[in-house]
């Protein structure tokens, strides 16, 4: 088929994400065009006629102008829309779907506010992981941590960090954006074991601190997050990409509990995961002294992965759901 995949326009993981697409595309014989929004709609309009795709799938939509949307709503190309910060943005992203043939969310629990609005084709399709970008690899000390955490300082990431470094020990690493006003907290205090990369930083980057952790502390967003738009208060059953591409470096991770983890894998052979303070800190500690069983874990959770969770495998499901509707 040939494909008019329109981009994010987000940055950062973003790029990643968009580039892993469309080498997916490619990779299972589609002709894969990419259009960017600040390119326009008369831009759009052109490419629709000269390249004349089978469908138009747009990442994400939250930066659609609306005379785009206009144009894909009205457009006889079969369009379909992958949202992929469901359910964190329903107050944007349910009457954006409306624009679209097909609806694809990360989150099962957001299936059914769009079929409730009139939408028919409504799938679950999470994000998925690159196994070339995220794999083993062995690394020097500056990777190395006991424990790692990796994203933006959500109010249960600081509550946890916080737990941990009170209750442990243990080095944390902490990894991610916006975590300012906690480096300057908390390094007032003594002797508390913390390293600090206050940047977002590339995924050939990420890759290297989930290889040189003992144990990758990976913490879901709130459903309830003040920054949040998500006025129906919708709680997210779903697993983060971060899962995918913790497992696909063979590292262990101990994961904060959702309801469709045991979709994706088996709960205490591929991992882990814990449901308040106390269970995270007994877990830590034991796992930490079960170093032989943390790595076999691990090494069954990326096979997992390699079968089921690339984006290879999630584009290739998203065309069977095309092509057979």
């Amino acid at each position: 088929m040939r494909i008019l995949f329109i981009a994010s326009g987000f940055s950062a993981v973003y790029s990643f994400f968009e580039q892993r697409i469309i080498e997916a595309f490619q990779n299972a014989g589609h002709h894969c065009e990419p259009f960017t929004l600040n390119q326009g709609l008369a831009a759009l309009t052109q490419l629709q006629q000269s390249f004349r795709p089978d469908l138009i799938l747009a990442l994400t939509g939250l930066k659609i102008p609306r005379p785009i949307l206009e144009f894909l709503k009205h457009t006889k190309v079969r369009t379909a829309i992958w949202l992929t910060e469901d359910p964190y943005y329903m107050d944007l992203t349910l009457p954006l779907s409306t624009n679209f043939d097909y609806i694809f969310t990360i989150d099962e629990a957001a299936m059914e506010p769009y079929t409730r609005v009139g939408q028919r084709h409504v799938y679950h399709l999470p994000l998925g992981t690159d196994p070339e970008m995220f794999h083993p690899v062995p690394v020097s000390e500056e990777f190395s941590s006991d424990i790692c955490l990796v994203g933006v300082p959500y109010s249960n990431r600081i509550e946890l960090a916080a737990f941990l470094l009170e209750n442990t020990g243990y080095q944390l690493r902490i990894v991610g954006k916006g975590w300012g006003k906690q480096h300057n907290e908390w390094s007032m205090k003594e002797s508390r074991p913390v390293h600090w990369v206050n940047a977002w930083v590339q995924p050939e980057t990420v890759m290297k601190y989930y290889n040189g952790s003992q144990i990758v502390l990976n913490i879901h967003r709130p459903s309830d997050e003040k920054y949040n738009k998500n006025r129906m208060g919708i709680v997210a059953k779903g697993i983060n990409n971060r899962t995918f591409d913790v497992a696909s470096c063979g590292a262990f991770q101990l994961v904060d509990t959702r309801e469709a983890l045991a979709q994706h894998f088996e709960e205490g052979e591929e991992i882990v995961s814990f449901i308040d303070k106390q269970d995270l800190l007994e877990k830590v500690h034991y796992y930490m002294a079960h170093a032989e069983e943390r790595k076999h874990m691990a090494s069954l959770a990326r096979r997992r992965v390699l079968s089921s969770h690339t984006f290879q495998y999630r584009i290739e499901c998203l065309m069977k759901q095309i092509q057979t509707t």
